[in-house]
């Protein structure tokens, strides 16, 4: 189930529209930051909220609060030093893009990163340093692992969110 769903919306990014269009949610402009109430957290990321931030890169990262959950955080980068990744979330209702701190790419942002980025500040964490076992192993390009993800809105005090954290092709 894990799998399909990271799949799928790797797939969503990777290939874009394909077919009949669709009404893409807004992905929110620095200017356009939605007035959000102090109480606004992180959503869930649907398929057409994976599509409108077209997010680029050759592999991708997602962090979900629970096995089979859908994810609130989906990254992409490519195997680069050079260069950083790009993430999207949904926040007070808007799909926010986010940069990654920083260089290393991929590499740099599986083994936990910094996003910023519209008023949002991101920081996922891995929280140990093997990842969880499965039963039967279903993921042996993408071992999933223990995460924290802590984020500040605008105006808004530190929140921390556990989950898991997957990142592979």
């Amino acid at each position: 189930m894990r799998i399909a769903i990271l799949g799928a919306a790797l797939v969503l990014a990777a290939c874009g529209d394909a077919g009949e269009p669709t009404r893409e949610p807004d992905v929110a402009e620095p200017s356009a930051m939605p007035a959000v109430e102090p109480s606004a957290t992180l959503e869930e990321l649907g398929e057409d909220d994976i599509r409108a931030a077209r997010l680029e890169g050759e592999l991708a990262c997602a962090f979900r609060r629970s096995d089979g959950q859908v994810p609130i955080f989906l990254g992409r980068g490519n195997v680069l030093d050079e260069v950083g990744a790009v993430a999207a979330v949904k926040y007070g209702g808007s799909v926010q893009r986010l940069e990654m701190e920083g260089r290393g790419g991929y590499d740099a942002m599986a083994d936990g990163a910094r996003f910023g980025g519209q008023g949002l500040t991101l920081t996922i964490a891995r929280t140990g340093e093997a990842p969880i076992a499965e039963e039967p192993q279903a993921a042996m390009e993408s071992p999933i692992y223990p995460a924290t993800l802590t984020f500040t809105g605008p105006g808004e005090a530190k929140r921390v969110i556990e989950g898991l954290f997957e990142c592979g092709p």
